[in-house]
């Protein structure tokens, strides 16, 4: 089965959050199922969960019926994807708005890999762009790096401004 997380879900702590929140869901669906076979009459309230986790879970309902055991398969499912996704962490010079992640995420997700988890950090000494980690290679195209690696002509720049 193809198996895509929801936009919103970018890095892996959104992705541990997600499993967390399918684990709460597994757990209430299974007691509310064992009730129901038991004949009780009141059914409790659904957790309150992310809209993402909804929306996961309403398209896993779309791929096979709900049931514990494929509660439990998803589980399995999202799992193995945090450990198997591609990561990659972006530092930025300060904290990333809702719209620079989502930017960010869905240029990785269409021209890198769609199954891409990304990591935001910030530090204030890069000034401005961005360093970009993918494993072991570090691309740094930050303000900082640009200033060091000229700061001969420095000295003249300031002398314009």
């Amino acid at each position: 089965m193809k198996f895509k997380l929801p936009d919103s879900v970018a890095s892996s702590q959104d992705l541990s959050s997600l499993i967390q929140e399918v684990h709460v869901f597994t757990s209430w669906f299974t007691h509310e199922a064992i009730k129901r076979r038991a004949g009780a009459k009141k059914a409790a309230e659904p957790p309150v969960v992310s809209p993402a986790t909804t929306e996961l879970i309403r398209f896993w309902r779309t791929q096979q019926p709900l049931s514990s055991t494929s509660l439990d398969s998803l589980i399995k499912i999202l799992e193995n994807y945090r450990k198997t996704a591609p990561m990659i962490t972006i530092t930025l010079a300060a904290p990333a708005s809702v719209g620079v992640k989502k930017t960010l995420v869905g240029w990785f997700r269409q021209n890198i890999a769609p199954d891409t988890l990304i990591n935001f950090q910030f530090n204030s000494i890069l000034l401005g762009g961005m360093v970009v980690r993918i494993g072991s290679h570090v691309y740094d195209w930050s303000f900082r790096r640009q200033i060091l690696a000229n700061r001969h002509n420095f000295p003249e720049a300031l002398r314009h401004v």
